[in-house]
Parts: structure tokens; C-alpha cells; sequence
């Protein structure tokens, strides 16, 4: 026999369980991003120490511009591996979500489909006649609709040649 309140139960653990993976995926992603953000704040600082030291050495415009393109290169090499590591982490969230998500959809859907498999062949033979009923009629409904548009044809072929003298005895009433 077909328990319900054990199907809801298991449905909500399993519900729990995938909420529960994707609490700790979310957290585990920004704690990744916090790790990052730490690492590169504290590479950001210890570059930083060592441009304040170089530029405190200059003497001269030559050496001030002999510095300025090793630094720019550093900078935008530590800014494109922090975007790279940042992507790769936002990647890898988003796709065990995405996973996450998609087994969730798919048992989801299975578990409908054996729902409705159950209903259709337990279902009482009245919904067979039911069905077949609502058949007829339609087909019914359809030959109703067609002879009815059969019916109004030279009607409306002839309409725009009876409106006028309508028209005018409507004028001449009012």
C-alpha cells in the first residue's frame, strides 16, 4: 500500500540532505574566496614594502622611469592570477550547484513519473469512460464548430449586400 506520510518523510530528508550539501558547498566556495582575499591582501602589502623601498633608492628621473615598468608588470601579473584563482573558484561552486541541483531535478522528475504511472494503473475503469466520453464529445464539438461554419458561409458572403438597405431603414426609424 502507498504510505504517504512515509513518502513525504523521505522526501524531506532527502530535501534536508541536498539543502545540507549545498549549505556546505556555498561555504566552502567563500571560504576559498576569504583564503584568497587574505593571501592577496598580504602579497599586495609585501609588494607594496618592496616598491616604497625601491622608489625610496631613486635618485634620478632614469631610475623612477626604470621602475615604473617592472611594477606595472607585477601588478597586473598578481591581478590576472587573482582573477583567474577567483574564477576558478566561483567555477567550481556554481558547477556543484549546478550538479546538486540537476540530481535533485532528475529524482524530482522520476519520482512524478512513477507517481503518475502508480495513479494510471490503479486508476479506476470510470476514467477510462470518462476519457473516452470527453473524446466523443470534442469530436462532437468539432463537427458542431465545422457545420455551424458551413451554415454561416453564404451569410456572410451576402452580409455587405443586406447592410445597406438595413442601414437606410434604420436611418429612416430613427
Amino acid at each position: 500500500m502507498y504510505n504517504v506520510a512515509e513518502q513525504f518523510t523521505k522526501s524531506s530528508m532527502a530535501g534536508l540532505e541536498t539543502l545540507k550539501t549545498a549549505i556546505n558547498a556555498s561555504f566552502d566556495g567563500v571560504g576559498k574566496l576569504a583564503a584568497l582575499n587574505l593571501h592577496t591582501a598580504r602579497a599586495v602589502a609585501a609588494r607594496n614594502a618592496e616598491n616604497f623601498k625601491s622608489l625610496a633608492a631613486v635618485r634620478d628621473l632614469a631610475g623612477l622611469k626604470a621602475l615604473q615598468q617592472p611594477m606595472a608588470i607585477s601588478a597586473v601579473s598578481q591581478s590576472v592570477a587573482y582573477s583567474r584563482r577567483t574564477y576558478q573558484i566561483c567555477s567550481e561552486t556554481s558547477n556543484t550547484m549546478v550538479d546538486l541541483f540537476g540530481s535533485q531535478l532528475s529524482q524530482a522528475s522520476g519520482g512524478l513519473v512513477a507517481v503518475v504511472d502508480k495513479g494510471r494503473k490503479s486508476a479506476p475503469p470510470v476514467l477510462d469512460f470518462a476519457k473516452a466520453s470527453g473524446k466523443m464529445l470534442m469530436a462532437m464539438a468539432r463537427t458542431a464548430y465545422a457545420s455551424a461554419g458551413q451554415l454561416a458561409a453564404p451569410v456572410t458572403a451576402d452580409t455587405p449586400a443586406t447592410a445597406a438597405p438595413v442601414a437606410g431603414l434604420l436611418e429612416k426609424t430613427a
